[in-house]
């Protein structure tokens, strides 16, 4: 039965690859695995695939694709049949298309989300100062900065046929519904999935009938709550303008912080928390609607995020 392991990685692009390293390396603390041409490969201290998130030169901000990683390599084949099946238009990567990552597929929804199933991938080839001697880590805390990013967590998307994306995520990827919120008119807004104990791995959320695909944020954890507010006292020094939070979610039960790449409009969410994690075989989706605001915000406190989002790389 093919299986999800875990979100892997989020492939974007930038207008500007020097700034968007200066944002995400030199400021929030992510490490440059590797780096051929003009793409970048990070991850953060304690990722253990060769990287989470690659950044290419481009002609504006946007997002390439979603990399999942199947939890062996009989489901990427599986994977490649089911999608198939259900009408999608499914086609195959060879070792080596994308540093680190082995043979994959790559298919595209309805809604223009595009993603990609792998199961092969290198492990960082971490410097020897900075590895870590303790073995379960990767990269040690003395070449760390004070945000300190420890793992890739989640990422969300938005389409106008967010009930179809939803689906899925739950059908053909087998994600677990942990969260949900309900607008006043008892229309689903929002619905947060997951495929390891996290509150989600992936999120989706509804726009208005006829708005564009967009990608709104990845997110990295961080374990906690001080690194925030260090993490806002560093961007604060360097002018970069905080897009939500310092803030407590009531959804997922997570501390946040938003801020946009500025060169490329990115978002990154630092997640610390981890709020909670779901180890329950018969866990009921958690409904939220009046009891939270509204779509605009759905806080316990602080400031909530901007919808804007990033747009799909033209193809």
């Amino acid at each position: 039965m093919a299986e999800l392991a875990k979100l892997g990685h989020i492939a974007f692009e930038t207008p500007d690859l020097e700034e968007s390293l200066w944002f995400f390396r030199d400021l929030m603390g992510m490490k440059v695995v590797e780096r051929d041409d003009d793409t970048a490969y990070l991850c953060a201290l304690r990722d253990y695939e060769h990287h989470t998130m690659s950044l290419t030169e481009g002609e504006r901000g946007a997002i390439d694709h979603v990399g999942l990683r199947a939890a062996d390599p009989e489901s990427v084949e599986e994977y490649a049949e089911i999608l198939e099946e259900k009408g999608y238009d499914v086609w195959w990567t060879e070792d080596g298309h994308e540093a680190g990552i082995g043979d994959s597929i790559m298919f595209e929804t309805e809604a223009d989300h595009r993603f990609e199933i792998y199961y092969e991938m290198e492990k960082p080839d971490i410097d020897g100062k900075q590895r870590s001697n303790i073995p379960m880590r990767r990269y040690s805390p003395e070449f760390a900065n004070r945000v300190y990013p420890q793992r890739i967590d989640h990422a969300h998307v938005q389409d106008d046929t967010p009930e179809a994306t939803s689906e899925l995520f739950e059908e053909e990827f087998g994600m677990g519904l942990n969260e949900v919120f309900k607008s006043a008119d008892g229309t689903i807004w929002g619905w947060w999935h997951a495929t390891t104990p996290l509150p989600h791995d992936l999120a989706v959320h509804r726009l208005e009938e006829g708005e564009e695909t967009e990608f709104h944020h990845i997110a990295y954890h961080l374990d906690h709550l001080q690194d925030l507010w260090d993490a806002a006292d560093i961007l604060a020094e360097n002018n970069v303008e905080i897009d939500g939070g310092p803030g407590k979610h009531a959804i997922t039960n997570a501390n946040y912080l938003y801020v946009k790449d500025p060169a490329s409009g990115i978002r990154l969410e630092l997640f610390a928390g981890p709020g909670y994690l779901n180890f329950e075989p018969d866990w009921e989706t958690v409904v939220w609607q009046e009891n939270i605001g509204s779509e605009d915000d759905h806080q316990w406190f602080g400031t909530q995020y901007s919808l804007e989002g990033v747009p799909y790389t033209d193809r």
